[in-house]
């Protein structure tokens, strides 16, 4: 069994609570601070709120700990000096613990399809892109990567380059990829070749698709070859860095990026505009932006 023990802790005293169960020899904790999301220049952020107070979650199995729960009690109380009528006790059958999370199929509205390994649909008369977000970031559920799709897999890339930049798992790169580019460089901070290349197999692609790890803002990598279209879904700010440090702007005509707030989007208008591009195509689901730049 998985024993759960729960106690009401004022967040600002969270770190010294931890700490005492950490010397006691109670490593298993979790907490969810409390925040307030607040609207930001490139996006939103978040406020924590130490005025609040925030249920400390205590984890012990049977298999570690004799005599649970009656063990925890007294060593919880002496630690933190608490009362046990302070303290919540749940158990649970550890096998059926560990969450699987079954994300839903996305229609993109425009004949494409997001499908999910979980799903045993079949979508007849429709495009499909198959994906598993596996651990990378990128699901394809957030507005900014779905408004990236339907503008990509609106195009035809045949026999284009692309370079897609902060890539995540990769779905830009496999949408670019079904809609007929011949070479694909994706790019990102983290290490995501398993994700990357386990969807382009998922979707029997064959293209050449390479996979680069690297910092595009404060490391060594540098961007040389021309691509006949970039993608960038990071958001402004980190745009607009990406695009000085690389003088990116040389290396294509077209330009598709997202991640954009639609307050914070005329800087960056602008550095398209002041080196000769136009805005051909810009798409918005509520406050997220995707604009396609282009230059005659």
């Amino acid at each position: 069994m998985l024993h759960e023990f729960s106690i009401d802790v004022p967040f600002k005293e969270i770190e010294e609570v931890t700490d005492l169960l950490n010397a006691a020899g109670i490593y298993n904790l979790y907490y969810e601070s409390p925040i307030e999301i607040i609207k930001v220049q490139n996006g939103y952020g978040y406020e924590e709120r130490e005025d609040q107070h925030v249920e400390l979650k205590i984890y012990a199995s049977d298999l570690e700990v004799e005599n649970l729960p009656d063990a925890y009690y007294p060593l919880l109380q002496s630690t933190l000096s608490i009362s046990r009528d302070s303290i919540t006790h749940i158990a649970h059958e550890e096998t059926d613990w560990e969450q699987t999370y079954d994300f839903q199929d996305i229609d993109l509205g425009n004949n494409w399809v997001i499908q999910y390994p979980s799903s045993n649909e079949i979508y007849e008369n429709k495009n499909v892109l198959k994906f598993d977000p596996l651990a990378a970031f990128g699901t394809g559920l957030h507005e900014t990567t779905q408004g990236c799709l339907r503008m990509i897999v609106d195009k035809d890339f045949t026999g284009k380059t692309v370079l897609d930049l902060g890539t995540g798992s990769g779905m830009l790169a496999i949408a670019a990829s079904l809609k007929g580019a011949s070479k694909v460089v994706a790019v990102d901070y983290e290490d995501v070749a398993r994700e990357l290349y386990h969807n382009a197999k998922l979707n029997e692609l064959e293209n050449d698709l390479q996979v680069v790890q690297a910092d595009l803002i404060t490391g060594d990598y540098t961007i040389d070859a021309n691509y006949d279209y970039i993608f960038i879904n990071i958001g402004a700010n980190e745009t607009m860095s990406i695009l000085k440090k690389h003088t990116l702007l040389n290396n294509s005509n077209e330009f598709i990026i997202s991640g954009l707030v639609e307050w914070h989007i005329d800087q960056l208008i602008e550095m398209f505009q002041i080196d000769g591009f136009s805005i051909k195509e810009k798409q918005q689901t509520n406050e997220w932006v995707t604009i396609h730049f282009t230059k005659a």
